[in-house]
């Protein structure tokens, strides 16, 4: 929306700052105009789709241009460090009004982008968002039109595994009408523990089975003739079979090497529809988005054996003493983990202006079914009794029904319908600038639908829960101070921005949350922030009525040493209880050469978090000994399942500083310059270096158990953390790179001399991108090549991983690299055509 004033003015003239409804220290920049003669009429106007809260930081079209992204959400995804180094996702404007719910906007190419403005971090608060989420102003070009397609390849450098990418997306934007539709399709193959050196599991592993003496004696096959071991014959399989059938087969195997039947990673495929359309209605500015996403995975688990006692008695066996039978379940049949999904969502969002409010107000509408499969085994108890009992039904031979397996089916359903409405308003006029209050409300009712089946069928639990949710919150930001300003403006830019709120969900007392921040920049070159805030929180939905899924999980058991794949159950735990926060924060944004070609930051973070539910820690010693009901292991200590659903803990109390440097060089092209070819274009570099330092991690569990210090010992938390992300690029190529390292920690083993150094790798991750249409300037006359684009990404360029050594320095048992990160170094090869 673009708003104008014009008024005569006598001499010099400047903006009002009253006329802004936000404080003068969020103001957005104003249009700079010359010196004005007395009979000059100066219009001063925000840019277009420009935010009610200043910018912190900006990037321009040509900068943009530069990382290369396929996409917004791509776009978002590089400049991360930049925005919020923490990961937390941030609040979305488009053209300055609230996205809502929508996020079909993510799908836009970068192309139709005319900047992307990151606010000041007391924008949070005023638009709903938690204090310090930072706010992202995405500014779309008034006229755009393109149609894309893309395809891509990727593959681990190890070999074992490969996957692939198709998509295409149309884009057309005219002024404040805009619409969007796209889809992809991905596909990623199995890897599979034979494509890797890991040791192969324990046991005999025979395709068709055999039969073996029990105790080692050789079994009898008349006519004189004996063997220790004797394959089944097909015509055991069949029906009867004598001893001269077996006889027959004594000594033969059909041996297989279990690793090819056993995924380290399940294949994994993807189809995903999004469509988007906004456009005005009166005023007003409504956007309906609908997606659908249908996913799936397919898993091995190993071939399953079983070996059982055939009592001679029994009417199938031709021998004539009890032997040993081993055989697999059903050939080569391996056991599934598989699981596939389907989510479908609608929004619908109404913004504007109404007697003076920006709000607006967003509906969703969002369905999931899901349902997996995990099988575990055999049911050897079952099968030897029906040996010993003789049943003359069941072949022991031949084919077994599927209810001889030990498996779990899990379904689940997900609706959830929420409302979201965001008001903001100048109410005051004060010297230094306007208070403006903020209103921020979310309701929704949430309902899921949980059933869990043998493999045979019958039902073991089945839950139905609906909850409702309501919140508010209420801000008020004020302008006390402003640099220039008459009496107190030696204190430079000050502002105050408080928020109090309330929380209700079904089955939960009210929850109070209250926070308040201070903003103060005494120097146009440096920024300060203050703020604190008190929440009370009842556990979210998805902690309390997620579906209770059991999947296998591949980790390190530091009690005995080995990499084991116990059951891991996630979901939610309907026994959590809610707790509290405190948070105190303090930030420093200094700008020595007045602009954004060096920033540094610096920040303090101080959390107390009291009986507050938790997702599950890392199963480290302490933390098995915290929770022993959460864990089962069998009768020599093996790891069988874990629990590992989440959890309150009684106190968590932790404190970190965090700096970081940006250095951005964004292309400055002139007049002529631009209507040159890209090859032209001067090259734009960005570096940004963070560093974080965690000084306490502590968490108590519960009264009267020691408290676990994370940072010493009890969790394997790494003290040190940097990240590192360079580009260079323009319109033509690019290329970036980023780097993330952790010091190194250690894990408390089951007494103070054992334990454990973690050593976690040093992550580098490389992208190139070349637009091969504007190589050549005569290409732009063909419609094929000149939009097309050429990228590569290798991820994990050093093949690191996760170091564990004992005490003496020695990897344990189960801890070599294609065990812990089988995948390793990978590549994806993408072309992109823009028509």
């Amino acid at each position: 929306m673009l708003a104008m004033a014009a008024v005569p003015l006598p001499a010099h003239a400047q903006s009002d700052p009253a006329a802004s409804p936000v404080s003068s220290s969020s103001q957005p920049s104003q249009i700079a105009s010359p010196p004005t003669l007395p009979d000059d009429i100066v219009v001063t106007a925000p840019r277009y789709g420009e935010a009610r809260i200043a910018a912190e930081s900006e990037f321009e079209e040509a900068e943009i241009a530069g990382y290369g992204a396929d996409t917004v959400q791509d776009l978002m995804n590089r400049l991360s460090p930049l925005i919020d180094p923490s990961g937390t996702e941030p609040v979305l404007l488009v053209n300055g009004r609230p996205a809502g719910f929508d996020r079909s906007i993510l799908a836009y190419p970068p192309e139709a982008l005319t900047r992307l403005a990151v606010l000041k971090p007391e924008a949070g608060a005023q638009y709903g968002a938690a204090p310090g989420q930072r706010v992202v102003n995405l500014i779309l070009k008034p006229r755009f039109a393109s149609l894309d397609a893309d395809m891509g390849g990727s593959w681990a450098t190890a070999g074992g595994q490969y996957g692939g990418r198709l998509g295409v997306a149309r884009t057309a934007i005219r002024n404040d009408t805009r619409w969007n539709i796209s889809a992809q399709f991905g596909r990623d193959s199995a890897l599979f523990r034979s494509a890797r050196d890991v040791p192969a599991a324990v046991g005999a592993f025979d395709s068709v089975g055999f039969v073996s003496g029990v105790g080692g004696k050789v079994i009898d096959l008349g006519r004189g003739s004996s063997a220790t071991v004797t394959a089944i014959p097909a015509a055991a399989m069949q029906g009867a079979a004598t001893l001269d059938d077996f006889a027959a087969t004594a000594g033969q195997s059909h041996t297989v090497d279990p690793n090819a039947y056993e995924t380290l990673q399940s294949s994994r495929r993807t189809i995903g529809i999004n469509a988007g359309v906004t456009r005005p209605v009166g005023a007003l500015s409504a956007s309906l988005s609908f997606n659908v996403l249908r996913s799936g995975s397919d898993g091995w688990r190993g071939l399953p054996m079983a070996s059982v006692l055939l009592p001679a008695i029994n009417p199938w066996s031709p021998f004539g003493a009890d032997v040993l039978l081993t055989r697999p379940f059903a050939g080569t049949q391996a056991l599934r983990n598989d699981s596939k999904s389907t989510a479908l969502g609608a929004t619908f969002t109404l913004g504007g202006i109404v007697h003076g409010w920006l709000g607006s107000l967003a509906l969703g509408l969002a369905r999931t079914s899901a349902e997996s499969l995990l099988e575990t085994g055999i049911d050897t108890t079952r099968v030897q009794q029906l040996l010993a009992n003789g049943d003359a039904g069941f072949n022991p031979f031949g084919v077994w029904e599927n209810d001889l397996l030990l498996g779990m089916r899990t379904r689940s359903r997900m609706q959830n319908l929420t409302v979201r409405l965001n008001l903001q308003k100048k109410i005051l006029d004060l010297p230094a600038g306007p208070a403006g209050l903020s209103l921020a409300v979310n309701a929704g009712r949430y309902g899921t639908y949980t059933e869990r089946r043998n493999e045979g069928g019958a039902l073991i639990e089945a839950d139905d829960v609906t909850r409702r949710q309501i919140d508010a919150k209420l801000g008020l930001n004020i302008a006390i101070a402003r640099r220039g300003m008459a009496g107190i403006g030696f204190v430079g830019d000050l502002a105050f921005d408080g928020s109090v709120g309330m929380q209700d969900t079904t089955g939960s007392h009210s929850q109070k949350r209250y926070s308040a921040g201070m903003s103060w920049s005494p120097f146009t070159v440096l920024q300060l922030r203050a703020a604190t805030d008190h929440v009370e929180m009842a556990p979210s939905i998805d902690q309390l009525d997620g579906p209770v899924i059991t999947v296998t999980n591949r980790i390190f058991d530091y009690a005995r040493q080995e990499i084991v794949e116990p059951l891991w159950i996630t979901g939610g735990n309907p026994m959590l209880g809610r707790g509290t926060r405190r948070s105190l924060s303090l930030t420093a944004l200094l700008r020595p050469l007045g602009n954004e070609t060096v920033s540094l930051n610096l920040g303090y973070r101080h959390d107390v978090a009291k009986g507050l539910a938790s997702a599950f820690p890392e199963l480290t010693p302490a933390i098995e000994a915290a929770f022993p009901d959460r864990v089962m292991r069998d009768d020599s200590g093996r790891l069988i399942s874990v629990d590992a659903r989440p959890i309150n803990i009684a106190d968590n109390t932790t404190s970190q500083f965090s700096s970081s440097v940006a250095l951005r060089f964004p292309p400055a092209r002139t007049a002529s310059q631009k209507r040159e070819s890209p090859a032209g274009d001067p090259i734009q570099l960005g570096l940004s270096f963070n560093y974080q330092l965690r000084i306490r991690d502590e968490m108590l569990i519960r009264e009267g158990v020691p408290p676990i210090d994370r940072l010493r010992g009890g969790g394997g938390v790494s003290r040190h953390g940097i990240g590192l992300q360079f580009n260079a690029g323009n319109r033509l190529f690019g290329v970036n790179l980023s780097a993330n390292w952790n010091s190194a920690a250690r894990i408390a083993g089951t007494d103070a001399a054992n334990y454990f150094r973690v050593r976690p790798p040093l992550l580098l991750n490389f992208s190139t991108f070349v637009n091969v249409g504007k190589i050549d300037g005569r290409w732009t006359h063909y419609r094929l090549p000149a939009g097309l684009k050429w990228s590569l990404d290798v991820q994990n360029l050093l093949n690191g991983y996760r170091h564990v050594a004992l005490v003496d320095e020695s990897a344990p048992a189960g801890y070599a690299h294609d065990e812990v990160d089988p995948l390793g170094r990978t590549i994806r090869l993408t072309l992109r055509n823009r028509f």
